[in-house]
């Protein structure tokens, strides 16, 4: 099993203190996979009874078994898998510090402001960048205070020393040692600096959601899934042999395509093939009145074919005329449910399915028409 694979597709299904595990493994996967179990929990600020509960959440067997696909992780990685350090005029944006970004060739004032802004920070010396950027290179107690901020960037800019040390899992003598590491005066400075940065990655968010809002609601998208879900279940249904051979009885209709239905839901499908048809220059005719179709019917010959459509499982009496119309030599094109009267009549059947809702039956026969018509416009 590849563990980060693991890590990395489950990722958003973990709590709050497994993320803490799931960082330190994804960030320096050479330590996790060389650290014991006490080290691992100790670096990610968690207990022990947490990375069992991650293992188990990512189908391991027990800790041994995860400890030992941690272990196997080092064969599968490059030889180098240690994080280097900025190096001036380098190109790794994920480390670099604001001055060594400022040094590259070409980089303007201008260009890191832009460049800021785009990635939800005032400027490239916002810190929470300079926290994110710096995360290898801060002590195991200077992590755990880190990790606190970036899991709740709101709470630490309004907490006291105390509240952010029980937080971190640290003595308030660390958050002191972490802010003057950060370049900042006090926890009070600290405080500030992360106040801001809050207020402007959330002005970020908000016009990065603006932006995404198109999409809807989670109900909204739901509803456009279920709908997505039901069209590629129909579309796997229509069996392509079918429609080749219908599309072949339609071109030798020579003497022209009658397009019959008695249903209300099919009138429009009708239309459209009829239009279909007649711009493609092929006599067509369509009709729903039964008596004018049972009477169409008995005059049809072999130099004939016939579209039926119904989206009913009771369809006797366009079974009847489809009989009447295969007597005289005529080929019947079925469109319709595959239990229905009407498809044990047809020459060939596209099949609707088995769905006893004529609604449903409606959208795929919405589906079937349009992939017929395409077929016709090669064919012809």
């Amino acid at each position: 099993m590849d563990i980060v694979y693991q890590i990395q597709f489950l990722q958003g299904t973990f709590s709050r203190q497994e993320k803490k595990v799931v960082k330190v493994i994804l960030d320096n996967p050479s330590f996790a996979s060389d650290a014991t179990l006490e080290q691992l929990a100790s670096r990610a600020g968690v207990s022990t009874e947490t990375i069992a509960h991650f293992a188990k959440s990512l189908g391991c067997q027990d800790i041994n078994d995860f400890m030992t696909h941690m272990r196997a992780q080092t064969a599968t990685q490059r030889p180098d898998t240690s994080v280097s350090k900025p190096v001036p005029g380098g190109t790794d944006i994920a480390f670099a510090s604001a001055t060594l970004l400022g040094k590259l060739p070409g980089v303007s004032p201008e260009i890191m402001q832009r460049f800021a802004k785009s990635i939800g920070y005032e400027d490239i010396g916002d810190i929470i960048y300079q926290i994110r950027a710096q995360q290898n290179q801060f002590s195991q107690q200077e992590s755990k205070v880190a990790q606190a901020i970036l899991d709740d960037v709101a709470f630490a800019s309004s907490a006291t020393i105390e509240q952010l040390a029980s937080q971190a899992g640290v003595s308030p003598a660390t958050i002191t040692r972490f802010a003057k590491s950060m370049g900042c005066d006090d926890i009070r400075d600290l405080r500030m600096k992360l106040a801001h940065a809050s207020a402007v990655g959330s002005r970020y968010m908000a016009a990065q959601s603006e932006k995404t809002s198109g999409f809807g609601s989670a109900a909204w998208q739901q509803r456009l899934n279920q709908r997505e879900q039901r069209i590629r279940l129909q579309l796997q249904r229509f069996d392509e042999k079918a429609f080749i051979h219908a599309v072949s009885l339609i071109s030798d209709a020579v003497k022209g395509v009658y397009i019959f239905n008695t249903e209300s839901r099919c009138t429009f499908f009708a239309s459209e093939l009829l239009n279909g048809l007649l711009r493609a220059g092929r006599p067509a005719y369509a009709f729903q009145d039964v008596e004018l179709m049972r009477i169409s019917a008995s005059g049809l010959s072999s130099q004939h074919a016939v579209l039926m459509l119904s989206v009913s499982q009771e369809s006797e009496v366009l079974a009847e005329i489809a009989k009447t119309a295969v007597d005289r030599g005529a080929k019947v094109v079925a469109i319709s449910p595959d239990n229905s009267p009407l498809a044990a009549q047809a020459t060939t059947l596209l099949s609707l399915g088995d769905e006893p809702s004529a609604s449903l039956n409606a959208q795929a026969m919405m589906l079937g028409g349009d992939l017929l018509l395409d077929l016709m416009g090669e064919g012809f």
